[in-house]
């Protein structure tokens, strides 16, 4: 009497392992064997005695590993990408900008400053220090020319009282 029914479909097993650790769906793995989706999930039941998605889970832990051990060897060799990724997900490390919005209340654990304290000494002292750490520090000839007038305040409806402050000037590295 003949066999009856289509030929058996063999599934390489090692390669049906490989395609989970890449995380190849149902629908990957049926293209890749040539068969249906309905035909894997009764030979990874018949082969390992568990259903699919348990298999499934199990074996893609492989390529996990193997993800990790790519994304540490790249972050020692040097590639900022994957050091900064590191850093943040196994450090704590973030991008954090921390902004006092003018007249608003100050952030916790900033320090406030009475400048009314200060003598007009010090306030000049400071404010050369400021504007050198800004960038905006007067050159030698600068300090030898004599200082001219403050400029007039504007009235207080100005429409320049409403403009907003110019941006800051970015600081050059001339050190």
């Amino acid at each position: 009497m003949a066999k009856r029914g289509r030929k058996r479909i063999e599934i390489d097993w090692k390669e049906y392992e490989a395609l989970c650790a890449i995380q190849a769906t149902l629908r990957e793995m049926a293209c890749f064997f040539q068969c249906s989706e309905d035909t894997i999930e009764r030979a990874v039941v018949l082969q390992y005695r568990l259903n699919f998605a348990e298999v499934f889970a199990q074996k893609r832990q492989k390529g996990f590993i193997s993800l990790r051990r790519t994304m540490w060897q790249g972050a020692l060799g040097g590639n900022p990408g994957l050091q900064i990724f590191l850093a943040k997900q196994y450090l704590g490390m973030a991008n954090q900008m921390i902004v006092n919005p003018p007249g608003g209340p100050p952030i916790a654990g900033t320090p406030e400053f009475d400048l009314a304290r200060l003598s007009d000494d010090q306030l000049e002292q400071l404010e050369r220090v400021v504007e050198t750490a800004t960038g905006q520090a007067p050159t030698a000839e600068d300090a030898a020319a004599p200082r001219a007038a403050p400029a007039a305040q504007p009235a207080p409806d100005s429409p320049a009282e409403d403009a907003p402050p110019p941006p800051p000037v970015p600081p050059t590295d001339e050190t």
